[in-house]
């Protein structure tokens, strides 16, 4: 539960800077917030937390989806663990 809970934190996080563009430099961040920064940087997969699917952070639904329900994923077994199941359209 806490490391979802993480997982789900980032995800608002990314998405608030990448929504507002006011992604803070990684050398003015805390080595807590600096992990964080690393980790977003990493994410190659996004899983929705109502339907239980994982997409490429390219895919068209990750930018209809609502940034409260973005989980995060640096890898496809990463996901294939959480319990999510691949996007039909764009085949992660």
């Amino acid at each position: 539960m806490k490391k979802h809970l993480s997982l789900l934190l980032l995800a608002l996080l990314l998405t608030t800077a990448l929504l507002t563009g006011a992604a803070p430099a990684i050398s003015n961040l805390n080595p807590d917030q600096t992990t964080l920064a690393n980790a977003a940087e990493s994410v190659q997969y996004i899983g929705n937390l109502n339907t239980h699917k994982f997409h490429y952070a390219s895919c068209r639904y990750v930018a209809a989806m609502n940034p409260a329900n973005k989980v995060p994923f640096a890898t496809r077994d990463e996901a294939i663990q959480a319990g999510y199941v691949p996007c039909k359209v764009c085949r992660p």
